[in-house]
């Protein structure tokens, strides 16, 4: 004999303005009675699954979430004048006091992410039944159970969605941010009880940043909602025993440990599956049935779910999503290079959203003691040339410390972590990318067993896609400034303009080209000029003697290798960031100028043209263009109002696109499995500076 399971069905708010019309509502059951099937309550399900009671054939559980008015004003007339019961779920904190109102005593309708937006943030419940209305369901043979008590929700992901402002942003967001900004981001929501997500912090700046919930603060919030929620309702509905409606009809094994802890007999979530003897009360199977489903809809799905073969076959189970709680950066470098610094950038990103950052490092790197600082957990390692000794180091440290994710940098670095995930440790594995040249020709197959490839700029990444990396792979997490903030730039007082490179002899920098520009600038007249070059070691200056004219030489200082803040300092007191490079990515000097508040002069190479916008924040010029960068020199020179309009533009773009703040969001849709490459809107930060004489 074929096992009988009970069907059940999950609906929200029926009416005219939102979710299903009174008609179609109508037609369901109509189709349900049609079709030989009978209600049973809740309590007659949880008595099956637990072997106290014999199941019919052809019953089915009606379950209506969220307590909307209008499943008192439509839905309980629509059931008894069918003799059937429902079962409904209220959110406890939204049930206000009052008498059982009518159709005209009522308030007009409004739809669900209105009505929660009312009850969230100005604690108006007017679309939600009230105490009177629990009360007459009861009496006529209803059943009412808790759904929680606010609905609470969490940001899951930092995937951006639409901002609080915007039409389309989803009500959670009311429930998550403590009052209500048009310029709020919101993100992917999920069910608070289950994920810890991501809450937002005000420390002051106006704009939130976003930490992860930590699991004990998670559980302890579930704690303290579940029993609020079955005093409440233990007093409404009398019952000897309470049963739950998982919001999002999400659930997890601890969120559930202290449900049954609050006194919870069982709970319903969305998974479809048998509900019969043995179904585990706390996970009860439902059927979500969407707005435009037909009666015949309906009665194919009591089929599909009424027997126990046909159930398991149709299932449909929950699974919750992985969250990113422990980063390793792991690298071989023994220098504090460009990649070296945005790995440190990375550590303090993932530090400040909450998440617990391991680094694996040389025992003699000056990275160590830097990453600890930031509140890394640093393991010694000095054997990154031994792969396979040093994957199975790594898979046995992702182990031991139950790590989410790992992010490689440098060469030894990477293999470590392919041949880790090829020994079988179970994380997430992405390689750092920072330079457009041409990878070796195997690169793609190390790639191959990555989760992904982050790039710090759109050109890298076209660079390994011609390379046969797969473009599903590769990501664009532009770098961070996060060095000393010297103030909003003021307009220069003094005579005269300096133009400052930065950086080495390599032909790459193109320090040459630089020479060339300047000494063509000089043929018509550089009074009151300098040029710098910062970096280059004194005595490698005189390779360059041919691209340098008598009158550039009078006028032409080299500084020599600086250590880095002496760099920052020296370019303070600058006018003009020269870049004339054949190669790059997307260099930290480049931010790093923008961030003192001066205009980036620079060749169109590699990323550069992603952060410099011809005439906005600088000027782009061809690569070896020597005449072009000349008479660029002299619009700048000759024009100090727009070298501080620029120098502003190219500010604003640093402290709104290039924070730790905004490259830690990204690094974490990255770990958290979303694709991201999409472009900086440079236009629209730059857009958003004001210079003096102009209207704020």
């Amino acid at each position: 004999m074929i096992r009988t399971s009970i069907p059940v069905f999950c609906y929200h708010n029926v009416s005219e303005i939102d979710g299903h019309t009174p008609e179609r509502f109508a037609e369901h059951l109509d189709a349900i009675l049609d079709a030989g099937w009978r209600t049973i309550s809740a309590r007659d399900l949880l008595a099956v699954v637990r072997g106290e009671k014999k199941p019919e054939r052809k019953t089915v559980v009606l379950t209506f979430d969220d307590g909307h008015l209008s499943n008192w004003l439509t839905v309980v007339p629509e059931l008894e004048k069918r003799a059937m019961t429902g079962t409904f779920f209220a959110l406890t904190d939204f049930i206000a006091s009052g008498e059982a109102r009518t159709r005209d005593s009522a308030p007009a309708m409004k739809t669900m992410p209105e009505a929660f937006k009312d009850a969230l943030q100005g604690e108006d419940f007017s679309q939600f039944v009230n105490e009177g209305e629990i009360r007459s369901m009861l009496d006529r043979g209803m059943e009412v159970f808790s759904h929680g008590c606010r609905h609470q929700g969490t940001f899951r992901t930092l995937r951006p969605l639409a901002r609080m402002g915007e039409p389309h942003a989803r009500w959670p967001a009311w429930s998550i941010y403590p009052g209500c900004d048009p310029d709020w981001p919101t993100f992917d929501d999920a069910s608070a009880y289950v994920y810890d997500g991501f809450r937002p912090v005000f420390d002051g700046s106006g704009a939130p940043r976003f930490v992860l919930r930590t699991t004990r603060e998670r559980l302890e919030f579930c704690r303290k909602d579940f029993a609020r929620s079955f005093k409440r309702m233990r007093e409404l509905n009398g019952f000897s025993e309470q049963l739950f409606c998982w919001p999002w009809g999400q659930f997890g094994d601890d969120a559930r440990g202290e449900l049954e802890g609050a006194g919870y007999a069982g709970a319903f979530t969305l998974e479809r599956w048998v509900n019969a003897r043995g179904t585990d009360p706390f996970r009860l199977n439902r059927i979500g049935v969407g707005r435009p489903k037909t009666g015949n809809w309906v009665q194919a799905r009591l089929g599909m779910y009424g027997s126990d073969p046909t159930a398991r076959i149709f299932f449909k189970l929950h699974t919750k999503k992985p969250e990113i709680k422990r980063v390793l950066y792991a690298t071989d470098s023994l220098r504090l290079s460009g990649g070296s610094r945005q790995m440190l950038n990375n550590v303090k990103a993932m530090r400040n959203l909450g998440a617990e950052v391991h680094a694996v490092l040389h025992p003699d790197s000056p990275l160590a003691e830097e990453a600890a600082a930031l509140g890394a957990s640093v393991t010694p390692f000095d054997r990154f040339s031994d792969y396979l000794h040093a994957g199975a180091f790594l898979k046995r440290l992702v182990r031991e410390r139950g790590i989410d994710v790992v992010h490689t940098f440098h060469n030894r670095a990477y293999k470590m972590g392919v041949i880790a995930r090829l020994l079988g440790a179970q994380n997430k594995l992405f390689i750092n990318r920072g330079v457009i040249s041409r990878p070796n020709d195997i690169f793609f197959l190390w790639t191959a067993a990555a989760n992904g490839v982050i790039c710090n700029s759109a050109r890298c990444a076209d660079v390994l896609a011609r390379h046969k990396v797969a473009k599903k792979r590769l990501n664009v997490v532009y770098n961070a400034y996060d060095g000393p903030d010297f103030g909003d730039p003021a307009e220069r007082k003094k005579r005269g303009t300096r133009f400052a490179y930065v950086g080495n002899g390599a032909e790459v920098k193109g320090l040459d080209v630089f020479l060339d520009a300047a000494s063509k600038f000089c043929e018509t007249g550089c009074r009151d000029t300098e040029f710098l070059i910062i970096g280059l070691r004194k005595d490698d200056i005189g390779l360059f003697d041919e691209s340098i004219s008598p009158a550039l030489r009078q006028r032409l200082t080299v500084t020599g290798e600086l250590p880095h803040a002496e760099v920052l300092d020296t370019l303070r007191f600058s006018d003009v960031l020269c870049m004339t490079s054949r190669k790059e990515s997307l260099p930290n000097t480049l931010l790093e100028g923008f961030d003192l508040g001066l205009p980036a002069l620079c060749t169109d190479v590699g990323g550069v043209p992603e952060l410099v916008r011809d005439g906005l924040n600088g000027y782009l010029c061809p690569s070896e263009d020597v005449a072009c960068l000349a008479a660029k020199m002299r619009l700048l020179a000759d024009d100090p109002e727009a070298r501080h309009r620029m120098g502003c533009a190219g500010r604003a773009v640093v402290r709104t696109l290039l924070t730790p703040e905004a490259k830690g969001r990204r690094l974490m849709r990255v770990y958290m499995g979303e694709r991201v490459n999409d472009p900086l809107d440079v236009e629209g930060a730059a857009g958003r500076v004001s210079t003096p004489g102009e209207d704020a």
